[in-house]
């Protein structure tokens, strides 16, 4: 079969398998239930296959161009027709494995990688006009490596004087590849950092949790044996932890604004509960020792533990009158 018949249909393919992947979350089609991504329902394995969809389409579309001499440069048309094997092995995805989050990514890399490097004048354009408009986030992007400048080879550049303005010959177009070649590269490899930090924390973060459940649980035990009102205990309680979930919805609202803080925002989100339940069982304790007095009643230690639990610097300064209030002891 020659090789552009073979890459041809392995686009058919693999745009039906990521089609189907990204609908139903799961290869379903006379394969084995082994096969299913555990990571179907991850939004971020969505976002990979999406644009490892779209890298599956620029790949056809390059060797379509070379085929038909149409980049304009026929050394790299040559180029594209001689590694027309290696181009069909890197859009094709793994059958025999299950395909996890990690996989996709170091797949959708290698074949940035090698569209870069075979990339005609019309691709390159294409790849820089998606990357000079990225957001800053937690991987490099064009504009944090080589600044705000408008790339030469970008399409819709603006001048005062147009009729002067020369089109980028084939030296900016290489320049332009080593300068994608070189973000793919720092992209890839902080790519692969922050998923091992964030690994890491989640190991981490985990058990520390754990034990701060049993810590709170039993100091809330412990208050309740000497309480004389239950009810006033547990409403503080309670409104500690709804001032935390309150505050961490709105920190959600106003400050989560990259993948990677939505992905780790669960877990400390259960965590910043706790320490609301905490704050809430503090501030009944200092009520009702007397060492901070509380107008109001259990109203008035509900509400300021509703405060606390709410904001940390309210729960410092709950902090900072009790040790005051000792000192002064």
């Amino acid at each position: 079969m020659p090789a552009s018949t073979a890459l041809s249909e392995a686009v058919l393919e693999q745009r039906r398998l990521l089609e189907r992947l990204l609908v139903r979350g799961r290869r379903d089609a006379g394969e084995e239930p082994s096969l299913r991504s555990p990571d179907a329902r991850d939004a971020e394995f969505v976002k990979n296959l999406q644009i490892f969809l779209r890298l599956v389409v620029d790949a056809d579309a390059l060797h379509l161009r070379a085929a038909h001499g149409l980049t304009g440069d026929p050394g790299q048309a040559a180029a594209v027709n001689g590694r027309l094997e290696e181009l069909r092995e890197r859009i094709t995805l793994p059958t025999d494995v299950p395909l996890t989050l990690e996989l996709l990514l170091g797949r959708r890399f290698e074949l940035e990688r090698l569209l870069v490097d075979l990339g005609d004048r019309t691709y390159l354009a294409g790849r820089l006009a998606d990357v000079y408009d990225e957001q800053p986030g937690t991987v490099a992007t064009w504009r944090s490596l080589y600044g705000d400048e408008l790339p030469p080879l970008l399409p819709g550049g603006v001048t005062r004087h147009p009729e002067a303005a020369q089109p980028p010959g084939a030296e900016e177009v290489e320049a332009t590849r080593q300068r994608l070649a070189r973000l793919m590269r720092v992209k890839e490899s902080q790519a692969h950092m922050v998923k091992a930090r964030w690994a890491l924390k989640r190991r981490v973060a985990t058990p520390t949790i754990l034990v701060l459940l049993l810590a709170v649980a039993a100091f809330a035990a412990a208050v309740a044996r000497m309480a004389a009102d239950d009810q006033a205990l547990w409403s503080a309680a309670a409104a500690g932890a709804a001032g935390a979930a309150l505050g961490g919805l709105l920190r959600l609202r106003d400050e989560v604004t990259l993948g990677t803080q939505a992905r780790q925002f669960w877990l400390f989100f259960l965590g910043q509960v706790l320490v609301g339940v905490a704050a809430g069982v503090l501030t009944f304790l200092v009520d009702d020792g007397g060492l901070v007095a509380v107008a109001g009643g259990s109203a008035g230690v509900a509400a300021v533990a509703f405060a606390a639990g709410f904001s940390e610097a309210a729960f410092v300064g709950l902090l900072a009158r009790l040790g005051g209030s000792v000192a002064a002891g």
